[in-house]
């Protein structure tokens, strides 16, 4: 596991595809594990990369993303959602990616994460879109 992210005001920026945009929000299922990612969810630290930057890193494979969304460290502490650093390598396919983090749902059931991803859902929006 990487390092513990700590600094509370640290925005983490969380991709949404074009998909789950409605009427300019994102859905709240974006905002909580995908069944295939292990109870954590992938975000780019806002301490080391723009929303700009993470939009065209993200993108840049063919991924979509309609539009980046932020949460902070802090308001995942709130949830009981620790956030850990996990910078990745470059790949054949894939640009390395240094700003690359989890926030760690495993602590939570189902039915909790459901909960907690509307809540963070409603931060982020009041935050507004960071992106495009």
């Amino acid at each position: 596991m990487g390092n513990p992210l700590t600094s509370a005001d640290e925005v983490m920026f969380r991709q949404i595809h074009p998909n789950f945009i409605q009427d300019g929000e994102p859905a709240s299922d974006r905002f909580k594990p995908q069944p295939n990612d292990a109870g954590l969810m992938s975000l780019d630290r806002g301490s080391l990369t723009t929303a700009a930057a993470s939009h065209a890193l993200y993108t840049s494979t063919g991924r979509q993303s309609a539009a980046v969304f932020g949460v902070s460290v802090g308001e995942f502490q709130v949830e009981a959602i620790p956030c850990q650093d996990d910078p990745l390598a470059a790949t054949p396919t894939a640009p390395a990616n240094p700003a690359h983090a989890l926030a760690d749902y495993t602590g939570h059931a189902d039915k909790a994460q459901k909960n907690i991803s509307k809540r963070l859902k409603r931060k982020a929006v009041a935050r507004g879109q960071l992106h495009p």
